[in-house]
């Protein structure tokens, strides 16, 4: 699990690892996951360093990412 500060404070990531691709197929994402990221080079390793919400918001966008406001 990332948890992201200042810019893209409020971002988590997190990552999930299956033995095989039958119980990647059998796992449900969790109510709490806002939207599925596994396949997009943007949120691989070290691809948000220096970004900011506004620069990846079109991205989540396209995702059907919805920002959560408290």
């Amino acid at each position: 699990m990332d948890v992201f500060q200042d810019d893209l404070s409020g971002l988590i990531l997190v990552d999930a690892e299956f033995p095989d691709e039958e119980n990647k197929e059998k796992f449900e994402m969790p109510d709490f996951c806002l939207c599925e990221v596994t396949q997009e080079v943007l949120f691989a390793g070290g691809m948000l360093c220096g970004k900011a919400y506004k620069d990846i918001a079109g991205k989540l966008k396209e995702l059907g990412y919805e920002k959560i406001i408290i």
